[in-house]
């Protein structure tokens, strides 16, 4: 799964949860265990739909041995082929 479609399925999945704890929460009350867990779980998918976008937005590092390797600007046996 791509980081868009499983962005989009957690964004509907905490907008479920969302709901499912604010109608627990008015009918249970606020400090309910069912609200509580509700609160937890909604907690625990917005941590994880803010870490793909911090993951989306750190730079991609290439070590530098691949990267001149990729260039092909010095390989062991450009230098020792004669």
């Amino acid at each position: 799964m791509n980081n868009n479609s499983l962005k989009t399925k957690l964004l509907e999945t905490i907008n479920i949860k969302r709901k499912e704890m604010i109608e627990t929460a008015n009918k249970e009350g606020y400090t309910s265990e069912l609200a509580v867990q509700c609160s937890q779980d909604l907690d625990l998918l917005l941590n994880e739909y803010q870490q793909i976008l911090i993951e989306e937005k750190k730079p991609k590092v290439v070590p530098f041995h691949d990267l001149v390797h990729s260039m092909k600007l010095f390989t062991y046996t450009d230098r020792y082929s004669y």
